[in-house]
């Protein structure tokens, strides 16, 4: 399945649907186990950078150039988010 990641333009949507798809490809889950894989991973900030991880891995696997690009925008946007989180960021603001 090709990534939605447009390196040139942010998308929320595209990266989290590509969140989905490399974490499913790469563990081996369903989209739907991704989904509360990603969630579990994105709780603290060890689980955070093993979901960095998870996304490295896959850009480091990937031979497609066009492909490899997206992964490559879609883990900095992750890299900036998972480094810069603190834990209060996933819950309600008022």
């Amino acid at each position: 399945m090709r990534l939605q990641t447009d390196p040139t333009h942010f998308s929320i949507t595209a990266f989290l649907a590509d969140q989905v798809t490399l974490v499913a490809r790469q563990e081996q889950l369903s989209p739907g186990a991704a989904v509360l894989r990603i969630q579990e991973l994105s709780r603290d900030t060890a689980g955070r950078a093993r979901l960095l991880e998870i996304i490295s891995d896959a850009w480091r696997k990937e031979t497609n150039p066009t492909e490899s690009g997206k992964i490559a925008a879609l883990r900095s946007e992750l890299a900036a988010w998972a480094l810069h989180a603190t834990p209060s960021d996933s819950l309600p603001r008022s």
